[in-house]
């Protein structure tokens, strides 16, 4: 098991983390300084920045508030550190050896002593860290980093670092908290990886076992191989979302790779049926053509593809694969920042593919992800379609699992109560939003950088996705046990026709005595200039009930049909579960049943308009989120809710890009929409048949079947309409 590692003299000629093509491609990048290529560039800032470090006295504080200075120093050492052990194998300089040296001797002379921190939270504490979790962060990157120096320090130093501060560590994070090494979650990934590391450094051949199989050695209850088999669908999909799975990817290449450089594992690759590379691509597609991530369940808005989880994710596609589908954002992310290029196996091939890669991608193609590690529950639906200044549209529903499993772990809890949520981006701003989480990430005033109160009370209930919410409740009573029992069924996914593509799911039991429904399609239209959204959400009951179907969207209000009243001073919406959080500032009259209402906003540099129609009475509302929040942790975001009240019911909601504003140059055209009017011809348990009016006079009619494909006919006003399949453009 030991680590094939050769070295000639100062030359390394491969490492845990680099084999010896990607020593030897960055040592002739450092070498070339040719400034036009990205790998050089990259190796150039590293050393700059490495300098400011060296300039500085060397800080190891001690213990301090999460979040806080000392956290802050802490993160920053172990980063410092294995960027100058990475530089000292490429450019051999005596002063980032020295470096390393002086660091982790230096960690070794406290670490012993400090005593636990005291846990804020479910999550066990470690000594330098609020968090066990990011002692183990910080132990998978100095032991990698010892493990590039080791053989140039005296036997006595090599002894202080590897038993007053890395057993120790590993005492931490494997024997103490036990329960959480085996936990099947990204915190238990973090750990195998690092006590993997750590025990290929120090040549421990059982450590690495444990590491592998779990303690129990079974390969199930714990170990790097039952969170590759238990964390990820067979489509890839990472159970607690796209936010944790760019943090759980991180700590899987790693392990990965040094899995193959050492020789411990070279298969580990293609281990369940290439599940890495799967895990790895399916990241590329849950982020928005701008490389944004989907905000589903606990997530931040601004996170995506830079993060450095998701670009060693990049390099090892390409490297270990030879697979270049990554998302079109890739390539422009680094070129615009690239100090974002992860120094790794895979790096040069990154930069190559960054240099020669198309700035004007086309469309991907649509897909179905399915949720679940078997794949059985539920999933996500994207829909794509050129837009018209180039790039992709893109139309996605969630409906798979909750994203939480309290059986593993107390802390696997980030799954929001968002059944049907949708969200759109139309190339070139996310249209309709997911709020994400309400957190205020490593701000210590910010309740320590934590997840605040408001998560629960408001960034997890029902009402603060696009997603339908019966009798202001949220789904499963926002009970994560119940959640945790449902998940959605896909009952259509059609891509083959790119101006009619249709996914549509179904919840049951998620509301007591409701069947919930939604049907999207995203459809090209010849005289349109944009893609249109089409969303059918359908609610089945026997009894009466409250429905509100709630759009958040970014921009500025332009005009509304009908009219919406201001208040004459705003109230919150209602009392709990999530209402109490929203601001009720303009309603409109109450519409008749199948009533046509438009909003229409602006957002940034064009216009956007949401048409609806809905099968019973209803009324608009227009507010704000924030209500109800002293400490101001919440975003203060508008939102848009339909309102309406019955046993049965269909919205049918038309979303439409139009329109260019310019402000600069007093520039504002087709500020109102093309589509006029839209009517509900035809609706029942069956079938809709929705017809849209334009501007030019056209008439556009959309057939949508609910429970079966095949054939299909109505009569409306007299006149009888056939299609087979799904769906159809009549």
């Amino acid at each position: 098991m030991r680590p094939t590692i050769i070295t000639s003299g100062h030359a390394m000629e491969q490492t845990l983390l680099f084999d010896r093509t990607a020593l030897a491609e960055l040592r002739a990048a450092y070498e070339s300084h040719d400034s036009t290529r990205l790998m050089s560039r990259r190796l150039a800032h590293a050393v700059q920045d490495m300098q400011v470090i060296l300039d500085e006295p060397m800080s190891i504080p001690g213990q301090g508030e999460a979040g806080g200075e000392e956290h802050a120093r802490h993160k920053l050492n172990y980063q410092h550190v294995s960027l100058a052990s990475q530089l000292w194998l490429v450019a051999h300089d005596e002063r980032y050896l020295d470096f390393v040296r002086r660091l982790l001797l230096g960690y070794s002379d406290i670490y012993e002593a400090l005593p636990a921190h005291v846990s804020k939270d479910s999550n066990p504490p470690g000594k330098l860290f609020h968090q066990c979790l990011n002692e183990g962060m910080w132990l998978l990157y100095a032991a990698d980093a010892y493990g590039n120096i080791k053989s140039e320090l005296p036997a006595t130093e090599r002894e202080q670092i590897e038993q007053h501060l890395l057993r120790p560590m590993i005492d931490l994070l494997v024997v103490q908290n036990a329960h959480d090494f085996d936990v099947v979650h990204n915190h238990g990934i973090w750990s195998v990886a690092a006590a993997g590391i750590a025990g290929m450094v120090l040549e421990d051949e059982d450590l690495v076992a444990q590491a592998l199989h779990g303690n129990a050695r079974d390969g199930v209850s714990g170990g790097f191989l039952a969170q590759l088999d238990q964390l990820f669908s067979p489509d890839g999909y990472y159970l607690e979302g796209p936010y944790y799975h760019r943090f759980a990817l991180r700590p899987m290449v790693l392990f990965a790779e040094a899995l193959v450089n050492s020789g411990t594992r070279h298969d580990i690759y293609d281990y369940r049926d290439q599940i890495i590379r799967k895990a790895i691509l399916c990241l590329q597609q849950v982020a928005f053509p701008d490389g944004r991530f989907l905000a589903l369940n606990d997530s931040s808005k601004t996170m995506g593809l830079v993060d450095e989880g998701a670009m060693l994710g990049a390099a090892a596609l390409l490297h270990r694969y030879q697979d270049s589908r990554l998302n079109p954002a890739v390539a422009g992310l680094i070129r615009e920042n690239v100090q974002r290029l992860p120094l790794s196996t895979g790096c040069v091939a990154l930069a190559g593919f960054a240099e020669t890669a198309s700035l004007a991608p086309m469309a991907r193609d649509s897909q179905f992800i399915s949720d679940g590690s078997t794949g059985d529950a539920g999933g996500l639906a994207i829909l794509r379609a050129p837009s018209s200044r180039g790039g992709e549209s893109m139309l996605y529903m969630a409906f798979g699992q909750h994203g939480s499993d309290p059986s593993l772990h107390s802390a696997l809890d980030h799954g929001h109560f968002d059944g049907l949520h949708f969200g759109y981006h139309n190339g070139q701003h996310e249209v309709l939003t997911d709020y994400g989480f309400s957190r205020w990430v490593n701000i210590e005033p910010k309740f320590g950088g934590r997840y605040t109160p408001e998560n629960r009370s408001y960034a997890k209930q029902s009402v603060a996705h696009n997603t339908p919410v019966v009798d202001e409740t949220s789904h499963h009573g926002l009970e994560t046990a119940r959640a945790c029992e449902h998940h959605g069924t896909l009952v259509c996914f059609e891509a083959s026709d790119p101006a009619l593509q249709v996914a549509s799911a179904r919840l049951n039991g998620y509301v007591p005595g409701v069947t919930l429904q939604r049907s999207l399609m995203l459809v090209t239209l010849p005289d349109i200039a944009e893609p249109l959204v089409i969303d059918l959400m359908r609610a089945s009951s026997d009894a009466h009930h409250h429905y509100d179907y709630p759009l958040h969207f970014q921009g500025q209000l332009m005009v509304s049909e009908p009219v919406l009243h201001q208040q004459a001073s705003p109230t919150a919406l209602g009392e709990a579960n999530g209402y109490q959080h929203l601001w009720k500032m303009a309603v409109s009259d109450e519409q008749p049943a199948l009533a046509s209402q438009a909003v229409t906003w602006l957002q940034d540099d064009h216009f956007v308009t949401a048409r609806m129609v809905c099968s019973d009475a209803s009324m608009l509302v227009k507010g704000f989120i924030g209500a109800n929040d002293p400490d101001s942790n919440l975003r203060n975001e508008p939102y848009l809710m339909l309102r309406s009240q019955g046993t049965r019911q269909t919205v049918a909601c038309v979303i439409e890009t139009h329109g260019v504003f310019d402000e600069a140059r007093e520039i504002s055209r087709d500020a109102r929409p093309q589509i006029t009017g839209s009517r509900l011809l035809h609706d029942s348990d069956e079938v809709c048949v929705l017809e849209l009016d334009t501007k030019d006079g056209a008439r556009h009619r959309l057939a949508m079947a609910f429970l079966t494909a095949g054939d299909h006919e109505v009569d409306v006003a007299g006149e009888t309409l056939k299609w087979q399949g799904w769906s159809a453009l009549l």
